[in-house]
């Protein structure tokens, strides 16, 4: 059964946009490198409904095969870079995720 991994995330004031977009486009490459990942987008909400957001800055939803991938989405290597600038550019301890099977 398919799973939506959904994250939010609050960045740090002083994240350099160049670096925020290089997380955006690392994450998206992750695409056809890690086994059962369909599809992944991330960005800042929309700003009809910004106002809604809480404080959080960016999202991603990232669409698996199967719920057991989400190890292997979280394991594989490719994410390691993605997590650095995840560090670099986030807010530490404000990350929300939300998974669904549908």
């Amino acid at each position: 059964m398919p799973v939506y991994h959904i994250a939010l995330f609050k960045l740090k004031p002083t994240a350099d946009p160049k670096r925020v977009r290089r997380w955006q486009e690392l994450a998206s490459a992750m695409v056809g490198q890690v086994p059962g990942l369909i599809d992944l987008q991330a960005s800042p909400p929309v700003a009809f409904t910004a106002h809604m957001s809480k404080g959080f800055d960016m999202g991603v939803v990232v669409l698996l095969d199967y719920t057991e991938s989400l190890a292997t989405f979280f394991t594989h290597p490719s994410h390691d870079e993605v997590n650095e600038l995840y560090l670099e550019v986030c807010e530490d301890g404000t990350t929300l995720a939300y998974d669904i099977e549908f």
